[in-house]
């Protein structure tokens, strides 16, 4: 069977996509990835690619063909604006090349930000008539106004496309649960709608123990992933204040983000360089030996509708390596780990409720933390470990060509 990916990031940038591409390829599939030259998050194009090299290349037997875009800089509104903007450009017109020069049975899209990704999908579809295959991660118009885009009118206009992506998508898997409500009440018929959750990657998975910096002595509530503003940072660090006398407590994050540099300027501002420690960014196979010096993993989202129906894929990250969760979020994120027993949450904006839950965290007999982090391990293994999500796309793509083929 011959599949087209479609979507913005791809390896070397460490997006789920790139366990899809290759896990089809296993199971017999001849997969390309049309994507955008991988800048993602540092703003500018990784070593060893440019607009004139590594354009196309085969990766673990995916041809992977790369479209200029403009890098996202600084992640500031203009630069993001070009981004966007390039890369919708530049994948319609490969789209239309492909479409008329490049014959596929199914087309999978990987939609995060923009969801413009789909529009190159939906133009393969409708010349080749070819079942389209949509995930989203990111629900848009809803990501625009949690980003503090404002506008009525691109909010109408983003509206209106996204409905023209659904009704041209023959299924639509949804990476949180909560999504499936934002759908149906736009009218998408529920049989189209199919949960597909994120899973932890391999290399956290299956890593062994490597060396890494010396972390502070005490206990240590650890953060991994973007430092961006949907992370909920300024009342986190609120929390981390109100504890900052406590200096046995120490607050460790790992990656870096467009927030960062508000952090770092925060933690002098406040004093906190003794309890709150911003090391940067890791290589993903490094995580696990992070994750083994925490006490226990912290997971944030901003008090937003559309972040209240997303699980945060670093929850999954955290049960892989069977730690204990705090959450600092709403909805699904709470449900989430109430259902696995694999930890203990406060709602968004409860800032003295986060530092409060450290505290008790900090003295919690040690085989009470490690039991939460055992529930999130079997929870783990028995909705998202990644063999169960590829079956679910495996099994996806193959009824629709069947469909497609009986008719």
């Amino acid at each position: 069977m011959r599949c087209l990916l479609l979507t913005n990031h791809f390896y070397p940038e460490m997006f789920r996509c790139n366990d899809i591409a290759f896990e089809l390829v296993k199971r017999g599939y001849e997969v390309t990835v049309l994507t955008a030259i991988p800048d993602y998050p540092q703003g500018k194009f990784y070593e060893g690619y440019s607009l004139f090299r590594r354009r196309r290349e085969r990766i673990q037997g995916v041809e992977v063909i790369r479209v200029p875009v403009i890098p996202r800089g600084d992640g500031r509104a203009l630069r993001m604006m070009l981004n966007y903007a390039s890369c919708t450009f530049f994948m319609m017109s490969y789209a239309l090349y492909h479409a008329l020069f490049r014959r596929y049975d199914c087309i999978f899209v990987h939609q995060t930000s923009p969801a413009t990704i789909a529009l190159p999908g939906v133009l393969i579809k409708k010349i080749q008539h070819i079942p389209m295959d949509l995930w989203i991660l990111d629900m848009w118009p809803q990501s625009l106004v949690a980003g503090g885009v404002r506008s009525s009118w691109v909010y109408r206009l983003v509206d209106r496309m996204m409905d023209f992506i659904y009704r041209n998508s023959a299924v639509i898997h949804i990476s949180s649960l909560g999504f499936r409500k934002m759908l149906e009440a736009r009218g998408v018929p529920d049989e189209k709608i199919v949960y597909l959750p994120n899973w932890s990657d391999d290399s956290i998975v299956h890593a062994p123990q490597m060396e890494i910096p010396a972390l502070p002595t005490g206990f240590i509530v650890m953060f991994a992933g973007n430092l961006g503003e949907a992370q909920n940072l300024e009342n986190v660090l609120a929390a981390a204040t109100r504890l900052k006398d406590c200096e046995k407590i120490h607050w460790v994050f790992l990656g870096d983000g467009r927030k960062k540099p508000w952090m770092e300027q925060y933690v002098a501002q406040n004093r906190l360089e003794n309890t709150v420690h911003l090391l940067g960014r890791f290589p993903i196979e490094t995580m696990p030996s992070f994750f083994r010096k925490a006490d226990i993993m912290l997971v944030s989202l901003a008090d937003e509708v559309v972040f209240n129906m997303t699980l945060p894929a670093k929850v999954q990250a955290y049960m892989s390596c069977a730690k204990p969760i705090l959450g600092m979020l709403n909805g699904e994120g709470q449900e989430i780990i109430a259902k696995a027993g694999c930890g203990k949450w406060v709602d968004a904006n409860d800032v003295d409720g986060l530092a409060q839950t450290v505290l008790a965290f900090s003295r919690m007999p040690t085989e009470e933390r490690e039991a939460m982090g055992r529930n999130g391990y079997e929870y783990y293994m028995r909705y998202f470990q990644k063999k169960v999500c590829m079956d679910i796309v495996d099994g996806a793509l193959h009824d629709l060509t069947n469909k497609v083929n009986d008719n």
